[in-house]
C-alpha cells in the first residue's frame, strides 16, 4: 500500500477561487456525497475561502512586490491506497478519520516541514477515500515568493521520500523511486487502451483475398497443342498471386510488429493504470465497477496478444516478430531518438514549433493527442516506436519541458549577449 502525496500549482484569482469552491464545498461537487458533508473538516483555516488565507501569509511576510504570473499556493493533495481504509460490503469507508493518528500525523508532518506557510489544511470524507488538501504559500527563508526554489525536482523527490518515512507506521511506503511513470488521466489511459486492443485485432484478422486455396485452370483444346506454353502461362499465373499474398502478408507483418512495439511501450502504461486505480477512487470517485470493467480490458488485450502469438505459431500469420523482437525494437530506436531530441533541443530557439520542424527533418512524425492542436506524441516512423512529449523523460526533462527550457535558455543568451555589446559601446 502506497503513501500518495501529490503537489499542484495555484496561481491566479480563479484558480484560488476554484480550489476554494471545491475545498469548502461552496459550490455542488459531482463526486461529493452530500450525506456524508458534516464528516468533512478544516483544522487551519478559519476564513472558510483560500484567498483571505493566502494573502494573510503574503501580508505577514511584508512582501510587496508580487509578479502577475507568480505562483501563489501549492495544494497538496495526501491520501493512501484505497485499500488501506476498510470499507463495508457497499464500498463505503467505515471509520471517521477526524480524530484519527493518520490526519494527525500528517498535520503534524505539514506543519514542521512548511511551518507558517501553511495556511490550509482540509479533511475530506464525503468522496470514496479519505484525503487531505493542504495549501502552502511558497514563501523562501529570505522572504520571497517563489514557488521553483521551494518545489524542483530535487525537493519534490525528497518530499516524497519524507512523507512516506512519515506515513509508515500506517503501512504505507514509498513509490518507485526514480520511476519514470506520470500521473495520467483515466480518459488518456483508456484511449491507450482502446486504441492498442482495436489496433491489434485488427492485425490478426486474416488479409482477406488470402483464404482461397491457389488453383490452375485445366487446359482448353487449343492449350493441348502447346502444353509448354499452357504450363509458362499458368506458372506465370500461379507466381504473379503468390507475390500479391505475400506482400499482403508481410503488410499484416509489418502492422503486427508495429501493434508489439506499441503493446511494448502499453506495459510502461499499465503500470500507470494500475495506480491510478488504486487511487481514483478517493480522487475521482471512480466505484468499484469501473475498476472491474479497466481489468476486464487489461485482459481482453492480453488475451488478444496470446492469440495473436498463436497465429503466428499456426502459420495463420507470417510475420517475422514477437514480443522480445518488439522490446528490442524500442532498446535500439529510443537512444537514437534521445541523441536527436537532445541535439534538437541545443540549438538556438525561439518557438517550440522550432524544434518540431529539426525532428521532422530528421524523420520524425509529430501526432496530436487526446486535446484536438496540441502535440502529444513524436514517433519513429520505421519502427513505429512513439512516445509521449509530455510523459517520456530524455535526459532529466520531458521533450514538453525541454521546449520551455530552450526558449527560457536562448532568450537568458541573447540578451547576455545585448548587455555584452551595450558595455561595449559604452567604453
Amino acid at each position: 500500500m502506497k503513501a500518495i502525496c501529490r503537489v499542484s500549482k495555484v496561481k491566479g484569482a480563479g484558480s484560488i477561487t476554484g480550489k476554494s469552491a471545491h475545498n469548502y464545498r461552496l459550490d455542488e461537487v459531482p463526486n461529493a456525497d452530500p450525506q456524508r458533508a458534516h464528516l468533512n473538516a478544516e483544522y487551519i483555516n478559519p476564513h472558510g475561502h483560500l484567498a483571505p488565507a493566502i494573502e494573510a501569509r503574503i501580508q505577514e511576510a511584508q512582501i510587496t512586490r508580487i509578479r502577475h504570473d507568480a505562483v501563489k499556493g501549492m495544494e497538496f493533495i495526501l491520501t493512501a491506497s484505497p485499500e488501506r481504509f476498510k470499507r463495508d460490503e457497499t464500498g463505503q469507508v467505515v471509520s471517521d478519520m477526524r480524530n484519527s493518528r493518520w490526519v494527525a500525523e500528517n498535520l503534524r508532518f505539514m506543519q514542521q516541514k512548511y511551518g507558517k506557510n501553511l495556511v490550509a489544511f482540509t479533511l475530506h470524507q464525503d468522496e470514496k477515500t479519505p484525503h487531505i488538501h493542504a495549501i502552502v504559500v511558497p514563501i523562501t527563508a529570505d522572504g520571497r515568493l517563489c514557488a521553483k526554489e521551494l518545489f524542483n525536482p530535487q525537493t519534490l523527490r525528497q518530499l516524497q521520500t519524507d512523507y512516506a518515512a512519515a506515513m509508515k507506521p500506517f503501512g504505507l511506503e514509498r513509490g518507485t523511486e526514480g520511476s519514470r511513470a506520470r500521473h495520467v488521466s483515466m480518459k488518456q489511459i483508456y484511449g491507450l487502451q482502446q486504441a492498442e486492443r482495436q489496433s491489434i485485432e485488427q492485425d490478426i484478422k486474416t488479409p482477406e483475398g488470402l483464404k482461397e486455396p491457389l488453383t490452375i485452370d485445366k487446359p482448353g483444346l487449343l492449350d493441348l497443342t502447346n502444353l509448354e506454353r499452357w504450363k509458362q502461362q499458368q506458372e506465370a499465373k500461379i507466381n504473379q498471386e503468390y507475390a500479391r499474398r505475400m506482400a499482403q502478408l508481410e503488410k499484416a507483418a509489418q502492422k503486427a510488429q508495429n501493434a508489439a512495439v506499441a503493446n511494448a511501450t502499453a506495459k510502461g502504461e499499465k503500470k500507470i493504470l494500475q495506480q491510478k486505480l488504486n487511487t481514483s477512487e478517493g480522487l475521482k470517485q471512480a466505484n468499484h465497477e469501473k475498476a472491474q470493467q479497466t481489468a476486464q480490458k487489461l485482459a481482453v488485450t492480453q488475451a488478444t496478444l496470446e492469440k495473436v502469438a498463436v497465429l503466428v505459431e499456426r502459420g495463420e500469420l507470417n510475420p517475422q516478430w514477437s514480443q522480445q523482437t518488439a522490446e528490442q525494437v524500442r532498446a535500439r530506436v529510443l537512444p537514437q531518438m534521445e541523441r536527436d531530441v537532445l541535439a534538437s533541443l541545443k540549438e538556438p530557439t525561439y518557438e517550440g514549433c522550432q524544434v518540431i520542424e529539426r525532428l521532422q527533418e530528421k524523420g520524425y512524425i509529430l501526432r496530436a493527442g487526446q486535446e484536438r492542436g496540441k502535440v502529444q506524441y513524436l514517433e519513429h516512423p520505421p519502427s513505429g516506436v512513439k512516445v509521449d512529449v509530455q510523459q517520456t523523460k530524455f535526459g532529466s526533462q520531458t521533450i514538453h519541458e525541454g521546449i520551455a527550457a530552450a526558449i527560457e535558455r536562448t532568450c537568458q543568451e541573447e540578451q547576455k549577449q545585448s548587455q555584452n555589446r551595450s558595455r561595449r559601446m559604452r567604453m
